[in-house]
């Protein structure tokens, strides 16, 4: 079989879908006289791997009868094997390593083999893959062979050959990546209308890393699909329809979308007593917490998951989205629901490890301390959303015996003692905010911001 050349190589303008997170390209690859179509879409608004076009993953597909070959490269430690690559399930949360495939950082090729057991007509080929961050895209060239050249086993490629090399045919090539956005789930279908993408005992999959500066950036592949052109009708993972509360903050500035699909009992709730708050303090929180040449993101998605999902945190925030523990919400309803739901917007509006445009600038930026990371949401918290509450009031024998940088409401105390006691002009938290936001923070920031060091402030505040 002649070798196959990737030409004619284009990316069509995004599709907007889903709440504009599902996105859509499309690229083509000359195979003989046909052209190999290679569909890419992007979900960033869903955790049910919902695509404009591309289906839902397969449970029954020739992917489950193949054999499956690391043909070089390492698999991490922390991945399960190959296995999870076909077995019709999704991972559970955007981290779950334990529930996806990817190589060690220290492998410097990487290449997954399968073996159909025989010859078969290919219809199409599907990978997805899901994470936060940069473990999200995909970036691999697909080969496909009847037979190899004599000696050369399917399930073995040395490192530093090249596939044609060796037998090995190319198919096409596959890139997800976008210039900025990374997280979010990605898919990626090799397919060609009506014929199918050819015959193929064998397939590679010459996978490289999402961004080549980072040895560790290897993609968290959750599902690949093989469909074999007869196989018209596969079984798929089935997705519930989504149920979403969509309303945008007073002024118009902002928009929201709270995603209430796993908590249908939470919706009744959510639409007359958090969106609300959410209205009134998302503004309020990004008018508290400035700083130069940022912009708070103008979409916040708030999405309820079951507990079993959420082991046991009640919500956390990442990126411009909220994800909230349902039954812990719905117990909690009447109580720290909402406040908890303040909190977690302060670390949306914070953006202190996403607020950077390159690796350059990341790697000069200073670890803020978890306390101020998290003193700062506590004390917007407990001192502005509901003072009344009285939720981090410490007695003067409790006060006495901690530290100022236990984190949460105690150093949401320390802050307002700060704030109530030598904040000069009101700035005190602006300022607090921007340094770490810019990756700047260092102790001495209360020295300039107060005339006293943090360990005087400390000693002040206990004695008090």
């Amino acid at each position: 079989m002649p070798n196959v050349a990737l030409k004619n190589l284009c990316l069509y303008a995004f599709l907007l879908y889903a709440l504009g997170a599902v996105t859509s390209a499309s690229n083509s690859a000359a195979f003989g006289t046909a052209t190999i179509d290679v569909i890419v879409e992007r979900n960033r608004d869903s955790d049910d791997f919902r695509f404009p076009t591309i289906p839902l993953p397969a449970v029954d597909d020739d992917a489950v009868k193949a054999t499956w070959a690391v043909a070089r490269g390492v698999i991490d430690g922390n991945s399960p094997g190959l296995s999870i690559l076909y077995d019709g399930r999704m991972p559970p949360t955007n981290d779950s390593p334990d529930a996806n495939f990817f190589f060690a950082g220290s492998a410097s090729a990487r290449s997954i083999s399968v073996d159909l057991g025989e010859s078969i007509e290919i219809g199409e080929v599907t990978a997805y893959s899901w994470h936060s961050g940069g473990r999200a895209p995909q970036v691999y060239s697909l080969y496909g062979a009847v037979e190899l050249n004599d000696g050369q086993p399917w399930n073995r490629l040395d490192d530093g050959t090249n596939p044609p090399e060796v037998g090995w045919i190319k198919i096409a090539d596959v890139d997800t990546r976008e210039r900025q956005a990374r997280g979010g789930q990605h898919a990626s279908r090799v397919a060609q209308a009506d014929v199918g993408i050819g015959t193929f005992r064998y397939l590679l999959f010459d996978i490289q890393t999402v961004d080549p500066k980072d040895p560790f950036g290897n993609t968290f592949f959750s599902e690949i699909d093989i469909v074999a052109k007869s196989n018209a009708i596969v079984k798929r993972i089935e997705a519930p329809e989504l149920d979403l509360i969509e309303f945008s903050s007073n002024d118009g500035r902002y928009q929201y979308v709270v995603d209430v699909t796993a908590a249908p009992a939470m919706s009744s709730w959510t639409k007359t007593e958090l969106q609300p708050i959410i209205q009134e303090w998302y503004p309020k929180i990004v008018e508290l917490l400035p700083s130069d040449n940022f912009s708070a993101p103008n979409k916040v998605v708030f999405r309820y998951q079951p507990n079993s999902k959420m082991n046991g945190i009640p919500a956390y925030a990442q990126s411009a989205t909220i994800t909230l523990n349902s039954e812990w919400m719905y117990r909690e309803r009447n109580r720290e629901a909402k406040g908890a739901v303040v909190h977690e917007m302060v670390h949306v509006v914070q953006a202190y490890q996403s607020n950077q445009s390159n690796r350059e600038r990341r790697a000069r930026r200073r670890s803020t301390p978890g306390w101020i990371v998290e003193g700062i949401p506590d004390y917007i918290r407990w001192y502005l959303y509901e003072p009344q509450s009285k939720g981090a009031v410490l007695s003067k024998e409790v006060r006495s015996q901690s530290k100022h940088d236990a984190s949460y409401r105690v150093s949401a105390n320390f802050i307002d003692w700060v704030i109530r006691s030598h904040d000069r002009d009101g700035s005190l938290l602006r300022n607090l905010n921007s340094v770490a936001r810019k990756g700047e923070y260092t102790s001495d920031i209360w020295q300039k911001l107060t005339g006293k060091t943090e360990a005087e402030l400390a000693d002040s505040w206990r004695g008090e």
